[in-house]
């Protein structure tokens, strides 16, 4: 473990050198024409644009398939045949047995730093606008006395979610080393979280929810190249001010990992080519991202001249503990509903599929990204059949105690189980009945914090009660105040993409697509990162 901790502080001491690599300007020379698959995270589909013009300097032909962050860990560690993974960070990675012992190789290609972003006006009220003094406790106690809100992704899903609590904690902790577990102010990180107002499962759904909602929100926890990004697109009614806290933040510097050894000439082409001027002076451009390479000059009004690095934990327990940590106790607690269609079309294979997504929720799934997709402490789940009409409602309460949340999951993983197949299709019937129900139990909460959210699995088309007009008028016909529960449906079989897009639209959520996910559990997994 000392070995461990010694590599793994040496690879930040190395990360933390930041601007003063020296990259290589050597020419590359166009090659024979040569494929590699990558393993990227989601947020580097901006890069897109730019692969015509690595292919064209290199001879490298790229094809990217994109994951999520803990999700990309569990793919390496199961030995998918990737040649190279580029992802946001690999720090998670590098802890992980099967996952560390795959990568040959690691270069840093870019950075950009995940900070907080809030409306210009709310900087000021605060004090915060172009104050260096401002520190990571400021802005916790703020949060906590509920001056600001904001939007984070869910840390078990992304990068700037990731990054955003392990930074906070370092820096609550005050320390100069590694994060320990006895080292996390859990009191002030919960109520940091208080403020939160919005999750997601990526950074660039997280963006287009606050450009949607800025009137609620006061700013979001995201990479500073998005925060840029959305200042400069028109779409904000007032810009965000980058918070830079004294103590220091946590930073992605995209780490492009050799996986196949026999794949090295190819991987060399294609680092010196992504850290040339050429290069990271046409990524800057495109996608605001700092450049590693110091010959590139950056406008000082973007970033700020030094970045200070927080370190990061050395012990995959002390990862893993704060992540459960976060889900179990420090962020708020879900209100989730499940509205699930047990039409007759959805008899035998389909059923099963539903069955077992549920299932996985409630414990079935051991993996990393299943762990972490679990039904939580202090959640309140409630699962709500149809068929031709809406059936009756189960709401399961989980709390802090584990025996009793033993019992409550037995009880889900039942009613789960006991689902059958029969009838019509009242996609839209149910749904209002859900919603109705939500708000009910919304207003009862009273001052109760917690996330609000619908997911919808539907096979069909609706063919019983309400229209998707009759749905969008009623949610039209609701007080401000009662709007904004967001319904997040899965197409499946036949479903009816415009109609379950609409939906989506209407209230604030997302679509998933189950038809061309690997399975239906994935799907569900991956939704509970906006719950």
């Amino acid at each position: 473990m000392r070995r461990l901790a010694w590599a793994f502080a040496l690879f930040l001491a190395v990360f933390a050198g930041g601007c003063g690599d020296k990259a290589p300007e050597t020419k590359v020379q166009p090659a024979t024409a040569t494929t590699l698959t990558v393993l990227a995270g989601s947020e580097l589909r901006d890069i897109e644009p730019l692969l015509p013009m690595i292919q064209a300097a290199t001879g490298v032909t790229l094809q990217l398939k994109y994951s999520g962050t803990l999700e990309a860990v569990e793919r390496l560690q199961a030995g998918e045949p990737f040649d190279t993974a580029w992802l946001s960070s690999n720090r998670y990675a590098l802890l992980t047995p099967g996952a560390r012992e795959r990568i040959r190789a690691s270069e840093r290609t870019m950075i950009t730093p995940v900070v907080l972003g809030l409306k210009a006006s709310k900087a000021k009220e605060l004090g915060w606008l172009d104050n260096p003094n401002v520190t990571w406790k400021d802005v916790a106690e703020a949060a906590g006395r509920g001056r600001f809100t904001f939007g984070m992704t869910s840390p078990s899903a992304s990068n700037t979610g990731f990054s955003g609590l392990f930074g906070l904690a370092a820096a609550l902790a005050n320390k100069g080393d590694a994060l320990e577990a006895k080292d996390v102010d859990a009191k002030r990180l919960a109520a940091f979280f208080k403020a939160q107002r919005v999750t997601a499962g990526s950074s660039g759904w997280l963006a287009e929810a606050y450009v949607k909602e800025q009137d609620r929100l006061d700013g979001m926890i995201n990479y500073a190249n998005v925060l840029l990004a959305l200042n400069r697109s028109g779409q904000l009614k007032e810009p965000l001010a980058l918070i830079y806290p004294k103590e220091g933040i946590l930073s992605a510097d995209y780490p492009l990992m050799l996986l196949d050894p026999g794949k090295r000439d190819a991987y060399d082409k294609l680092i010196t080519y992504i850290r040339s001027a050429e290069f990271q002076k046409a990524m800057y451009e495109t996608t605001l991202r700092r450049p590693i390479n110091p010959n590139v000059t950056v406008d000082p009004k973007l970033y700020p001249p030094t970045l200070i690095e927080l370190p990061f934990p050395a012990s995959l327990d002390v990862v893993n503990a704060v992540l459960e940590s976060f889900d179990n106790e420090l962020r708020r607690p879900a209100d989730a509903t499940f509205v699930l269609d047990v039409s007759g079309s959805m008899k035998g294979a389909r059923l099963d599929a539903l069955r077992g997504a549920m299932l996985a929720l409630a414990g079935g799934d051991a993996s990393i990204s299943g762990r972490y997709a679990r039904f939580r402490n202090r959640e309140r789940i409630v699962v709500l059949p149809f068929s031709n009409l809406p059936m009756a409602a189960q709401v399961f309460e989980l709390g802090a105690e584990r025996e009793a949340n033993a019992r409550a999951i037995e009880k889900v993983k039942s009613t789960v189980s006991g689902l059958d197949a029969n009838g019509g299709t009242a996609i839209f019937s149910a749904l209002r009945a859900a919603y109705r129900a939500a708000l009910e139990r919304r207003k009862a909460d009273h001052a109760a914090d917690r996330y609000y959210s619908i997911v919808l699995m539907t096979d069909g088309e609706n063919r019983d009660g309400d229209s998707a007009a009759d749905f969008e008028r009623w949610y039209k016909s609701l007080p401000a105040a009662d709007q904004g529960i967001r319904i997040f449906p899965i197409l499946f079989g036949e479903a009816k993409p415009t109609e379950l897009e609409a939906v989506a639209q209407l209230t604030g959520g997302r679509v998933f697509d189950g038809r061309k996910a690997g399975s239906l559990a994935a799907v569900f997994k991956e939704i509970r990162s906006y719950q």
